[in-house]
């Protein structure tokens, strides 16, 4: 059965009262047509129980918008969604991703994650003996390849899917594929990333990767606290200071906390901003393969016109490339290898479903 608006319909009810489904849900590209944005594109997605996304396709397929019921849940900078073209990411010594990043997820990788570093690239023949690697990599402005949109109905419910691929390469380098399919659930609040990260070269290569999921004002102010999953040490007084939000202030600097979570016995790890005074109270919760993505860490910085705090699963802890590289620690994908990444974005709502998710 799908439930909307606090009634619930066989897929017959329903389609017996509307006259195409997008009347209550579905996926609706569209495109920028001025400013800096201009000529970018994106998909609108509703699910009909209050969730809305914009996956952005010029821009590596991640979400920039995410709202419930109207209310919006993502950060915003004032970059704005600028059009890839633009995007230089060897300016500002590396950092070019500073003048370019905005939105809910932005996809760090797939070779390179963090600050800019350089690196040794012999495994891809004698032309080259370094690279170089811009601040968390290059994919997140890298246009993709629209695939595929479409519901598909299983009795009674109903699944939206879109679907895009985002290349990275270069001659004499790295060619990696991201195939990203986002989908939701008809009458839900919530969605499932599943990415696909192939290596379609054919030497060795290093691959990194890391979700940068940005929360902003109103969901992140004051009364916010984070749920953050068990730890495996023990918990420390930076970790309890991550636990509660305050206002913006101008004193306010980078923090990070690097968590070592325990996943559950699903193998997945979840973690949760909540606000309980916001609309009656409101969570987003994200849930992730802790066995792809083995690192977590948590940025924040509550700075005027900036407020805002991302929940980073990812594949490798906080440390330097070149520390990586002399302790092994840098994955390397065999040519046709591929690994598989899955997030789930929640909404909770209303004090009793808050209640639910601090108890377990």
């Amino acid at each position: 059965m799908v439930s909307l608006f606090g009634q619930s319909f066989t897929r017959a009810e329903l389609l017996r009262r509307i006259g195409r489904l997008e009347q209550v849900a579905g996926i609706v590209p569209g495109s920028y047509d001025d400013g800096p944005e201009r000529a970018v594109r994106y998909l609108d997605l509703r699910s009909g129980g209050g969730l809305e996304a914009r996956v952005m396709v010029d821009r590596g397929f991640d979400i920039g918008e995410l709202r419930f019921n109207g209310v919006p849940l993502s950060w915003r900078s004032a970059n704005g969604f600028r059009a890839p073209g633009l995007h230089v990411p060897e300016e500002e010594k590396g950092a070019g991703l500073l003048r370019s990043m905005d939105g809910m997820m932005v996809t760090c990788g797939l070779d390179h994650v963090r600050g800019a570093a350089e690196g040794p690239a012999g495994h891809f023949g004698p032309r080259r003996e370094t690279a170089q690697y811009p601040l968390h990599g290059r994919i997140s402005q890298t246009p993709a390849r629209f695939l595929s949109q479409g519901e598909n109905w299983d009795n009674d419910d109903c699944r939206f899917h879109c679907e895009g691929l985002v290349r990275q390469s270069m001659m004499y380098g790295e060619t990696l594929e991201l195939q990203r399919r986002i989908e939701m659930l008809l009458g839900s609040a919530s969605l499932t990333i599943t990415d696909r990260v192939r290596n379609a070269g054919h030497r060795p290569t290093p691959h990194m990767q890391l979700y940068h999921l940005n929360f902003g004002f109103p969901l992140l102010d004051a009364e916010a606290t984070l749920l953050l999953p068990p730890g495996r040490g023990p918990q420390t007084e930076a970790r309890a200071a991550f636990l509660t939000q305050q206002l913006p202030s101008a004193e306010a600097a980078d923090e990070i906390l690097e968590v070592d979570p325990r996943p559950g016995p699903d193998g997945r790890v979840s973690v949760t901003l909540v606000n309980p005074g916001l609309n009656g109270g409101l969570a987003v919760q994200v849930d992730y393969d802790a066995k792809a993505l083995p690192a977590l860490q948590i940025w924040r910085h509550l700075g005027p016109g900036m407020n805002v705090l991302a929940i980073e699963p990812a594949t490798n802890r906080a440390s330097r490339r070149a520390e990586l590289d002399q302790s092994g620690h840098i994955r390397f994908l065999e040519p046709g290898e591929e690994i598989v990444y899955s997030l789930t974005l929640s909404i909770h709502a209303g004090a009793a479903a808050l209640e639910r998710l601090r108890q377990d």
